[in-house]
């Protein structure tokens, strides 16, 4: 599993990516977009929520603003546009498909936490 911190000189910071979380998470990012900047939805093939967490976007004609969130199908093609600068957190998952064929993550627990 990766985890990092948000790189304030880039507008795009991976701060976890699939591996010892859950199988169904491709990734959480942190996205800082400027004004008329576009974030491009649907072409990755997985399912997209995104948490506006300051500034302003729009999205199929509607204005978003802080706090609120998106979700956007896989395949599905949109755009998310920045209005302002707008900090965007987005977690994508896989689609049932691919998640189905995806071996079991069973977490392993201390024997203390499993009589929880």
């Amino acid at each position: 599993m990766i985890i990092s911190t948000i790189d304030t000189d880039d507008y795009w910071s991976c701060l976890i990516r699939r591996g010892m979380l859950h199988s169904e998470t491709e990734a959480i990012e942190h996205w800082t977009l400027a004004p008329g900047q576009e974030l491009r939805l649907g072409t990755h093939g997985v399912h997209e929520a995104l948490l506006l967490l300051s500034g302003t976007a729009t999205f199929s004609g509607e204005t978003l603003a802080a706090g609120s969130l998106l979700l956007a199908p896989a395949l599905q093609l949109a755009t998310l546009t920045a209005t302002t600068t707008t900090q965007v957190l987005s977690i994508r998952t896989y689609p049932g498909h691919v998640t189905r064929v995806l071996p079991a993550r069973i977490p392993e627990l201390p024997e203390a936490e499993r009589a929880i």
